[in-house]
């Protein structure tokens, strides 16, 4: 197999990858907790890893891929009580959505996708480990991880357990021997959803379910572990721990992470997107007027690690390269013509061209899979075949340069043929959220009805309020 050179979040540097298993790639990514619909901040990590995994896969690798599914969790409780339903049916209800966003964008499902409530005696087994080899203790409110009983913690992120510059997702108890020491278990709390464990009624924490999960598929040793950047510390600091602490071995090769999704002001500046800012993008949104092949066009156009910057403007020129790719290769199908699929050449100028176009898309994936420099030769190739067609080339010739186009498409896991306008599809979607701006606008929620109003605004969609209702338009 060619070398491939990865980026490690741990190493700083970018590595060659050297598997467990010559030939086989064990993967788990972080997914995501359903507890509400998704933005496109959750769209990049998913585009991002999933992309990686085809690429691997082209490469000659087999790849086990895992993706979990955190469906307990105090968001998950919050919310239930919230809308008045179990925690169960809301968690179902987010990932049946998260899952068919995701089918839209062409992410593909994972080998497994394990979810937490379903993997629960994993983890108290995981916890009894911990607690036996003495890094892990008892309080009122559940068992702790002790970090100071772990050396090597903070050698992911760089960051210590007595760094206090940054936010952590800790619980509180004055019982605590350390206040960066971490929930492994919790203590039930009434109204709560609980399973039994050795330590009484309770839940687990946050961080055991990726550790116990990825033990229980891949035994605790992974070639990659992938996740947004914001998840490095605590969250895949405190894995390496409870999971090295509890094997004695490496849990991970190479670390990897994608880097934020920011929304750009009016003003110029750029903001980190996320529910809690009250700037996130939601999907079905951004699917209403756009189709989500350009989405995922988009995101692939900015390198997995880098700030990715939303604003209206970069998916309608995503949307444009979308149409020029299509354009090609139905100018390519025309040329080649008839129904009988045309063998495609073995030598000539274009299958030439074909061939490092090939080596140049190979290049940009084999370092760090960098793929705007993979969609630059991608769009090479589109205008060598728009030249070629202009020019008169032979069928066979074109045959191979028209199958390297779509390998390198599959790659990226955009469609084959062109998908059908966004906009006809999701025209009720646009009409939902105009009545929910005008119900908060009845209710007096001003501040509600310009939200949506100015989100509608950015994706291109513009409202006009007149004395027989609101109407809108596409611009």
């Amino acid at each position: 197999m060619e070398p491939i050179h990865v980026y490690s979040t741990q190493a700083r540097d970018k590595v060659p990858l050297k598997t467990i298993d010559p030939g086989r790639v064990r993967m788990y990514v972080c997914g995501p907790t359903v507890y509400d619909r998704c933005h496109i901040g959750h769209a990049r990590p998913a585009v991002c890893f999933d992309t990686i995994r085809r690429y691997l896969e082209y490469a000659g690798y087999a790849v086990t891929f895992i993706s979990n599914i955190t469906d307990i969790d105090d968001k998950i409780i919050a919310r239930a009580n919230e809308l008045g339903t179990s925690c169960e049916r809301l968690a179902q209800r987010y990932q049946d959505e998260y899952e068919r966003d995701m089918a839209a964008l062409g992410v593909r499902a994972p080998t497994v996708r394990p979810k937490a409530t379903e993997h629960i005696p994993d983890m108290i087994a995981l916890v009894r480990a911990l607690e036996d080899k003495g890094v892990a203790y008892r309080t009122d409110r559940g068992v702790w991880f002790d970090v100071s009983r772990f050396p090597d913690y903070g050698k992911l992120s760089g960051r210590t357990a007595d760094d206090e510059t940054v936010e952590h997702r800790v619980e509180q108890d004055p019982d605590k021997r350390h206040a960066q020491d971490f929930a492994l278990w919790k203590a039930s709390k009434p109204g709560e959803p609980a399973w039994d464990s050795p330590w009484g009624a309770g839940r687990p924490g946050w961080h055991i379910e990726c550790s116990a999960m990825s033990g229980k598929y891949c035994d605790f040793q992974l070639d990659i572990h992938g996740g947004g950047s914001d998840l490095t510390f605590p969250h895949h600091e405190n894995e390496i721990a409870q999971s090295e602490a509890a094997t004695g071995r490496a849990f991970v090769r190479y670390w990897m992470h994608n880097g934020f999704v920011t929304v750009v002001r009016p003003s110029g500046e750029e903001e980190k997107m996320g529910k809690s800012k009250g700037n996130a993008f939601w999907l079905h949104e951004v699917f209403a007027v756009q189709q989500p092949a350009a989405v995922r066009l988009w995101i692939l156009g900015t390198h997995y690690r880098a700030p990715l910057a939303f604003h209206e403007e970069s998916l309608r020129t995503a949307a444009g390269g979308l149409d020029r790719i299509y354009n090609a290769l139905d100018a390519t199908r025309e040329a080649i013509g008839g129904e009988a699929p045309v063998r495609a050449a073995d030598a000539g100028p274009l299958v030439d061209a074909a061939a490092q176009i090939d080596r140049r898309f190979r290049d940009a994936m084999n370092d760090d899979f960098n793929t705007p420099r993979a969609l630059a030769a991608v769009h090479d190739a589109v205008g060598t075949a728009n030249r070629a067609v202009r020019e008169g080339a032979q069928p066979g010739e074109l045959a191979a340069l028209r199958l390297t186009i779509e390998a390198h498409l599959t790659v990226l896991g955009l469609p084959l043929e062109r998908p059908r306008q966004a906009q006809g599809e999701t025209v009720p979607l646009v009409d939902a959220l105009v009545r929910l701006r005008n119900q908060a606008r009845e209710a007096k929620q001003y501040a509600i009805a310009d939200q949506v109003r100015g989100r509608l605004a950015e994706l291109g969609i513009e409202l006009k309020d007149g004395p027989e209702g609101t109407t809108w338009v596409a611009k």
